[in-house]
Parts: C-alpha cells; sequence; structure tokens
C-alpha cells in the first residue's frame, strides 16, 4: 500500500518574508472572507474490520479458498471490496446493508462502525481511513501468509482451537454434503474446524514454493477423508499427520499417509472410543464425546501432479529422472484415484473433524 505523497513546503528567506509583509502593510483593507474547505476529493479511503488476530483486515474479494466446486462458484472470500463499501459510504453515511461470505451472512452499520455476523450475533469494530503503511490484513507478524476470512477466536498462544460449527452455517453444510456423497450425513454429530496458525503457514508456504518452482499459477488440491481413532487427534491437531505415528494401516501405494476420497471408505478405518473414556482433552479445554462415537478428519490436500503408487516408494517418484522434479503425490489409480497417499506432511492441513455414529 503505497504512502500518500508528502506535502512540499517552500521554504522562505528571511528578505523574502520581510518584502512581503511590506506589501501586505500597503494594500488597501479587504473585506474578511471566509476561507474555502479543502478539496479532499483526490484522497481514497479504504475499509478495514479488526480480525481476532488483533490486526486491522482490509476487505478484500478473495481468490477462493473454499472446497466448493470451482466451476460452479469460481468468486471466493468476500462479496464486496472496500471500494464498494466507500461508494455505499458516499452515498448514505448512515446507511447500513448485508454481504456474505462463503462461511457467513454479516451486516454493515456505517453509523454504528461495526459488522455483525448474522449468524453468530458477533460484532467487530470497521474503519475507514486513507491509505497506510501501518496497515495491515495478514496475520501476526507474518505479513505473507493470509488468515482465513472465516477464522474467529485464534489465539496465537495455543497450538490449535477447536470451533464447533452451528449446524445452520453454510460452512456446516458444505462438509456434510461431502460426507453425504457415499454416507448418511445425519449420522455426524458434530464438527469442529481446525484453527492451527503454524500449520496453516507451513502449507500456504509449501503451496506458494510448488508454485514457484513449477512457474504455475495454481496447484491442485482435494478435500480429503482420514479415518482414524481418538488417541491420534490431539497429535494430529497439534503438530498434522505422521504416518510413523498415526498408524500405518497399509502401504499398497507407499509408505505416506493416506486419504480418501469418500468418506465410507475412510471410515472403515475409523475405530470407537474404548480407550480414551468419555472425555479426551485437547490444548485449553475439554470436549465430551460419546463412547460409541468415532472420528474422520476432513484434510486439505495438495495433490498437485499424483503418479501410480507403489508399496516401495518412500517419496514420490520422479517425473522426468531428476532428484528435483518429483511428483506430489501417489494414487491407487491416475484416470480414477480413489486413494492417495501423501509423503510430506506440508502438502496436508488438517481443517475439519468429524465426530460420527
Amino acid at each position: 500500500m503505497e504512502l500518500l505523497e508528502n506535502f512540499r513546503f517552500t521554504a522562505f528567506t528571511d528578505r523574502n518574508v520581510l518584502q512581503d509583509m511590506q506589501v501586505l502593510e500597503n494594500k488597501p483593507e479587504m473585506e474578511e472572507c471566509t476561507p474555502e474547505p479543502m478539496d479532499t476529493s483526490e484522497v481514497q479511503y479504504n475499509w478495514f474490520y479488526l480480525a481476532e488476530c488483533g490486526q486491522w483486515h482490509m476487505f478484500e474479494m478473495l481468490e477462493d479458498i473454499t472446497f466448493r466446486d470451482r466451476e460452479a462458484d469460481p468468486a471466493g472470500g468476500c462479496c464486496i471490496d472496500s471500494e464498494e463499501v466507500e461508494k455505499r459510504y458516499l452515498k448514505n453515511p448512515r446507511d447500513s446493508f448485508t454481504f456474505f461470505t462463503q462461511k457467513f451472512c454479516y451486516k454493515l452499520d456505517f453509523a454504528e462502525m461495526k459488522q455483525t455476523n448474522l449468524i453468530t450475533g458477533k460484532q467487530r469494530p470497521v474503519k475507514r481511513a486513507p491509505p497506510s503503511a501501518t496497515a495491515v490484513r495478514y496475520i501476526c507478524d507474518n505479513r505473507s501468509i493470509p488468515l482465513p476470512q472465516h477464522w474467529e477466536q485464534v489465539d496465537s498462544d495455543k497450538p490449535y482451537k477447536l470451533i464447533q460449527l452451528p449446524r445452520i452455517t453454510n460452512e456446516y453444510n458444505e462438509v456434510a454434503s461431502l460426507f453425504g456423497r457415499t454416507m448418511d450425513s445425519s449420522r455426524i454429530s458434530c464438527v469442529h474446524r481446525i484453527q492451527n496458525l503454524d500449520l496453516w503457514e507451513f502449507y500456504c508456504r509449501k503451496k506458494a514454493q510448488l508454485m514457484k518452482i513449477r512457474g504455475v499459477s495454481d496447484i491442485r488440491e482435494e478435500m480429503l477423508f482420514h479415518g482414524t481413532s481418538f488417541e491420534f487427534v490431539d497429535a494430529i491437531c497439534c503438530s498434522n499427520f505422521d504416518w510413523r505415528l498415526n498408524g500405518a494401516n497399509g502401504t499398497a501405494y507407499g509408505k505416506g499417509t493416506y486419504f480418501a476420497r469418500d468418506a465410507v471408505y475412510a471410515s472403515h478405518y475409523c475405530k470407537e472410543n474404548k480407550t480414551y473414556g468419555t472425555f479426551f482433552k485437547v490444548p485449553g479445554f475439554y470436549v465430551p464425546r460419546d463412547r460409541s462415537c468415532k472420528v474422520m478428519f476432513l484434510a486439505r490436500v495438495l495433490v498437485g501432479n499424483y503418479t501410480l503408487g507403489h508399496s516401495s516408494y518412500n517419496r514420490p517418484p520422479s517425473v522426468d529422472g531428476s532428484t528435483l522434479n518429483l511428483y506430489d503425490s501417489c494414487v491407487d489409480n491416475c484416470f480414477n484415484p480413489l486413494i492417495f497417499v501423501v509423503f510430506d506432511y506440508n502438502h496436508i492441513y488438517p481443517e475439519y473433524l468429524i465426530e460420527w455414529n
């Protein structure tokens, strides 16, 4: 964001000042006139909201970061940008209007200078300000990784935070819809969003690195399921997937972490909560659990360029025989993959924890 151009001040010498004073003394007395108001029409104002991380984020139309059908809904993020908010404000500074992201619906009230989440009722301050070098729209102390707009109650002092999704939200329904493609979505007990700043940063940096190396504008991502047991939930939420710790249910397509396109396939690897009791601990709080409940992760995975896997693979094979240009993942079938094997945990972000019966 560019700084406003500094005003120029003309320096006068003492001699010039004296001459100007003499000229003023010799002029006939003139009628007092009211100075015209300063023209500020050239100043371009931006609009910001106070995010959970404590920084002011500018209203922006962001690239799609959800897992909706990209062809059906290519636009993502907020449906309105700072420029449009300013136009509405200039038209009526006492007005209010609603807008939406792909997660929530909001009301912005100019009179109150507040933004209200119409689903949760949570309010955030908004402000109108000219461009400034100190206007920050990224996560704390990191101005290259954007914080997902729908995250809430972000606490950088904790390794991660679980946010239970209300059933009436679009976000919950998106998760349930993917689950419901192959299983009965009514079996879902609850869905938690996993907010882990460190893992999100690692994931975003890996994606940016791959795009830079290959000179492309995007890397293929998939939302994939992973069935597991309660004893591994905390480790995955905190430190990501690691097949050496989370257990290896098979190595038919390589020694990596296995993900499934369909929830029904991942459900075969979900185990009932028998040894972990009716409560299990996550950093900061306890969450009650039913003994008959099972858990499944829905993860965002950089599958990128994939190839047929093999049990001998410790990493993806080379594309061209070099040690640099490797495939990103392995699959069970290159034409219609149902199983994906990922060898680098930075290719994975565990986004949702699904509890089901």
